[in-house]
């Protein structure tokens, strides 16, 4: 079915590299098959961390899956869907007025979007960039560890009412 029909339009998520390395170890034959069997996670030296979250920050992917969409996938048109940075205890970084000052998500944000304006100027067709949602604060994949945003958030629209 998918060989058939096309693809109209592609929504990434995008937070950080996923690196592999060839195994160094021996497979276990008798385990049920997994992509990840032949593979083993690789850490890039001196790379740059999200000390909130444990994630890597790299900017550049976005310039290199925009290229990857151009070059492997017929520069289809798609979009970022989600992309941004979880901290977490946020409160700690409030200012006199109760604002969480974040210029730390402000540089990642700024990275990010200025390595996919250099591919968008490349040819690629990405047409959008989305940051994560509100709703993702309270995600039960992360523990809800960035609850404080939200209550932060949730606080501020209850204040102004």
């Amino acid at each position: 079915m998918i060989r058939e029909n096309t693809v109209d339009y592609v929504g990434l998520n995008l937070y950080f590299p996923y690196r592999v390395k060839a195994r160094t170890t021996a497979l276990n034959e008798s385990a049920p098959f997994h992509p990840a069997f032949y593979y083993e996670m690789f850490e890039l030296p001196g790379r740059e961390m999200n000390p909130f979250r444990g994630w890597e920050i790299y900017p550049q992917i976005m310039f290199d899956m925009a290229m990857r969409m151009k070059e492997e996938y017929g520069n289809i048109e798609w979009f970022i869907a989600e992309n941004g940075m979880g901290v977490e205890n946020e409160f700690r970084f409030k200012n006199e007025e109760g604002i969480i000052q974040d210029d730390y998500r402000i540089e990642f944000i700024s990275e990010h979007l200025n390595s996919l304006l250099k591919a968008v100027e490349e040819g690629s067709n990405c047409n959008g960039y989305m940051l994560w949602a509100f709703t993702d604060n309270v995600s039960p994949m992360n523990a809800f560890k960035n609850m404080d945003l939200w209550k932060s958030i949730w606080n501020r629209i209850e204040t102004e009412k």
